[in-house]
């Protein structure tokens, strides 16, 4: 029998709501059965949050990561990282992303080590990693980046939205991204049949492995509307998309291309387990629009499990004290469960 492993989670950006998020999670967590968990984090934040949240939270240093099993009941785990944070709520510096980035890299390592169960990345400020020198386009990319750096081996990991609980009552929408974070311009030519395949494959696997479904239908959405009307509307589906069904369509149950404006709807989404969306807000805006509070982000194509919150750092509502933690729930319990 496997051991029991704990969830592990990162700071996230400290002028953002990630720290309230946690602290409300771990004050329902006999209500709602939350699975053990800890955090990467300064714990004299913690405490500052704790008391300006007006929720008692005794938070307790663990070393190893297997301690929080034994006290999660009665005390908020806590593994510290290397320096005390100064922070404002709404009001982010750039200085703080040095301690940002060390706890996704800790919980990474963690889970390479196969030291936790999985990780789950609390929001962070892209804006202050970029003003502090991050390269990257996002936690995704950076992760990614350790993983294989660590494992001498190229992932093609694959962004990953999901519903969890659509206010439509129809099945969960889950959404694979080929590009994330680029301007609308670029993705034409940045879409490649070599691209759209390996984010493909890696989307079929996740869905194998994370939610457990044995053969998988996916749907590949069009870059152009009414799917391209046979090139009278752009080339990509005729040069790009079509191409590459036809090669991996022996191997994985593919469909396509479907034309974004009405593949999402209510009906259409029972005839599949999924969507390769080709960008960004193709994928992103379905997902939020049929469940903005409870929706999860995880990367698949990796050898460690990660999640996310499908939310950002929330500085405008920081210091209102009315975060809303349903995605980081959501999250907990789809990790709970893999």
């Amino acid at each position: 029998m496997q051991k029991k492993k704990p969830i592990c989670i990162t700071m996230g950006e400290p002028s953002g709501i990630s720290a309230e998020i946690i602290i409300k999670v771990w004050d329902m967590r006999k209500k709602l059965k939350i699975f053990p968990f800890f955090i990467f984090d300064d714990p004299e934040r913690l405490e500052k949050m704790s008391n300006f949240l007006g929720i008692k939270v005794p938070i307790k240093i663990i070393q190893n990561e297997s301690e929080s099993l034994d006290i999660f009941d009665e005390y908020l785990p806590v593994k510290p990282l290397s320096s005390k944070i100064e922070f404002q709520l709404g009001n982010p510096n750039f200085k703080n992303s040095k301690y940002v980035l060390e706890s996704i890299s800790s919980a990474v390592q963690s889970a390479l080590q196969n030291r936790v169960k999985g990780v789950i990345t609390s929001p962070v400020c892209k804006k202050m990693l970029i003003k502090y020198g991050f390269r990257y386009a996002g936690q995704t990319e950076y992760i990614s980046e350790i993983v294989s750096r660590k494992k001498k081996k190229k992932f093609n990991e694959v962004m990953i939205l999901s519903t969890t609980k659509p206010v439509d009552g129809s099945s969960n929408l889950r959404v694979g991204l080929v590009t994330t974070h680029i301007p609308i311009k670029n993705v034409s030519k940045n879409v490649t049949q070599n691209l759209l395949a390996n984010k493909t494959i890696s989307f079929e696997k996740t869905l194998r492995k994370i939610w457990k479904i044995r053969s998988p239908k996916i749907g590949i959405c069009s870059f152009n509307p009414h799917a391209g009307e046979s090139g009278l509307v752009g080339r990509e589906e005729m040069d790009i998309i079509i191409p590459t069904i036809e090669k991996l369509k022996k191997k994985i149950d593919l469909s396509g291309p479907l034309s974004p404006d009405s593949c999402f709807s209510k009906f259409a989404r029972t005839k599949f387990d999924g969507y390769m969306c080709i960008y960004h807000d193709q994928a992103l805006i379905p997902v939020k629009t049929l469940d903005f509070l409870h929706s999860v982000n995880v990367t698949g194509g990796l050898p460690i499990i990660r999640l996310s919150p499908d939310h950002g750092p929330a500085f405008d509502i920081a210091k209102l004290k009315k975060a809303n933690p349903g995605s980081m729930i959501a999250s907990i319990n789809l990790l709970k469960n893999i």
